[in-house]
């Protein structure tokens, strides 16, 4: 079977290179790399002349994460059998696509399964086991799976489209699977900040763009989906005492604007990313 690999990416060169050794050096290489650029402003054009191979497409504008994955799944859909979707600062253990192909072709059901996914850090268990949902980074998606479900919603820009995607993927009667045997690396998580309260490690976004877009499209998702909203409203409360005074207000406006149905992509809460982001 014919596997791409896509990997959206936004002013990231530097880890984006690391990410393309990383998956230059998988046992099951991936027979075609599409590199799907948000309009980026730093020199991550570059990267086809690190790697002339790579298929590059270059967006005029910043889509978000929704827009270069869906760009970047039409793209691979029309000439591969499989997908493996990547985050641009995402690390995968060297038999992570071996053993996710092995998996999907052993699986008794099969024909039903639409994607089977890389466990996290810490997962239990060494039997692969049915999901709800899933994070775009380190899933194996079937070309077929993406034809019957469509493309990520582009209204929704960034954060949690993945979590709708597979949501409606499963109203298409298709199944999601984690294979504990391939595992993630390593991710960024440059952009949280960590808190201690009283023995409970808390962690929020440090910028109001994610901030905003998190709660937002949490809070619309669940409701879209017929999914209660009140784990979303929970943890609002739970972390609103560590948010600075604007962080609180894009949590705010986010609650808001997902309830509201008002999506799209925002004039008030751009996305940065890189040094402007690391300094704000």
């Amino acid at each position: 079977m014919k596997i791409s690999w896509v990997i959206p990416t936004y002013n990231n060169f530097d880890v984006l290179i690391k990410t393309i050794k990383n998956i230059i050096k998988q046992t099951r290489k991936p027979d075609i790399i599409f590199v799907v650029d948000n309009a980026s402003s730093d020199n991550t054009s570059n990267v086809v002349k690190e790697f002339p191979e790579i298929k590059y497409i270059k967006l005029n504008i910043n889509a978000g994460s929704a827009g270069g994955y869906s760009e970047g799944m039409k793209a691979a859909s029309e000439v591969s059998d499989l997908i493996f979707l990547s985050d641009d600062d995402m690390l995968f253990d060297k038999n992570a696509i071996k053993y996710l192909e092995e998996s999907l072709l052993l699986f008794p059901e099969n024909e039903r399964i639409g994607v089977v996914r890389c466990a996290w850090d810490g997962f239990k268990g060494d039997k692969a086991v049915e999901v709800e949902s899933s994070i775009w980074s380190g899933v194996l998606i079937k070309s077929s799976a993406i034809k019957k479900t469509g493309l990520p919603l582009l209204e929704l820009f960034t954060y949690a489209d993945d979590v709708e995607y597979f949501y409606r993927m499963r109203k298409k009667g298709l199944l999601l699977y984690l294979v504990p045997k391939a595992k993630y690396l390593s991710k960024s998580l440059e952009h949280r900040s960590e808190t201690k309260f009283f023995g409970f490690r808390v962690a929020v976004y440090k910028t109001d763009f994610r901030l905003y877009y998190a709660f937002r499209n949490e809070i619309y998702i669940n409701r879209l989906h017929g999914k209660s909203t009140i784990k979303v409203l929970l943890y609002f409360l739970k972390v609103m005492f560590f948010l600075k005074f604007s962080g609180l207000i894009a949590a705010i406006d986010g609650i808001k604007n997902g309830f509201m149905g008002n999506l799209g992509k925002s004039k008030k809460y751009i996305a940065i990313r890189g040094k402007e982001e690391l300094n704000a």
